[in-house]
């Protein structure tokens, strides 16, 4: 949580507009506005706090397009950027309101990047960013004992806390791509996880980066996918994952993990 605020266009005249930046998520390689070579960033999600009228204030002036500054977070593993954000005019970002007592909430985010179903399969390529809400996955109920057994048949030494953690995600995991590929997935809650895993393992997903020394270290933390996230689970989320890659690579991680996953059911 972090001060944010947008400075009068001319230095000492005009008015300064105020908000509180909740969260925020970055995955500059999913899409043509990405800051790759700009020293501002540009999330493709943020959640911003104020009251009702500083925030419709505060949010006008930053889909205008005009910069946003914050105040500086000591310690912060994305200190090379500069301590500013942008929301291009030209993106379609859409704003969902909230009104609480304490003031308001508005959250800002491109939506094509976060639908499960985007309408069409992109000739381009698959991409998206997976952001579940705590509230979704606490509903969910799901047996994760024969998921780890299969899982260390397939090779992978995650252990049970790890597929407990995100087996119910690797649902929707699979409900995002197969809206998004051209070929079909095998219907069974262990391919889902498997293929996450898989996908996870061959940097075509990744999870966000924890502090500076987790890329490399932690399983499916992959730096090349710029991908970050800030406070997503203090406003309620879980970690979030992303997800890039060519359909052409796609298909050949998949053809290896249906031959796999039918080697080990033994089932067709």
């Amino acid at each position: 949580m972090r001060n944010v605020w947008i400075e009068p266009k001319t230095e000492g005249k005009g008015r300064t507009f105020r908000a509180v930046l909740l969260a925020s998520v970055e995955a500059d390689l999913l899409w043509s506005g990405g800051a790759s070579g700009s020293s501002n960033m540009r999330p493709v999600w943020a959640m911003f706090a104020a009251s009702d009228q500083e925030l419709r204030a505060f949010m006008a002036n930053l889909t205008s397009g005009r910069r946003v500054t914050c105040e500086k977070r000591y310690g912060y593993y994305r200190s090379g950027k500069e301590e500013r954000f942008e929301f291009l005019k030209s993106a379609r970002y859409q704003t969902i309101w909230q009104k609480e007592e304490e003031g308001a909430l508005a959250t800002i985010f491109l939506p094509d990047l976060f639908k499960m179903d985007p309408g069409m399969v992109d000739p381009a390529g698959i991409g998206f960013v997976l952001l579940p809400t705590q509230e979704w996955h606490a509903e969910q109920s799901l047996p994760t004992a024969a998921l780890t057994r299969h899982l260390e048949r397939c090779g992978y030494e995650l252990g049970p806390e790890w597929v407990s953690a995100w087996a119910t995600t690797s649902y929707l995991f699979a409900g995002y791509l197969d809206r998004r590929t051209r070929c079909p997935l095998v219907a069974d809650g262990r391919f889902y996880l498997q293929l996450m895993a898989a996908s996870l393992k061959n940097r075509l997903a990744s999870f966000a980066p924890k502090d500076s020394f987790s890329a490399g270290r932690d399983f499916g933390v992959h730096r090349e996918h710029d991908y970050y996230e800030t406070d997503v689970q203090s406003v309620g989320f879980r970690q979030g994952l992303v997800f890039r890659s060519s359909h052409e690579n796609f298909e050949t991680v998949l053809a290896q993990e249906v031959e796999t996953f039918f080697k080990i059911t033994g089932s067709r």
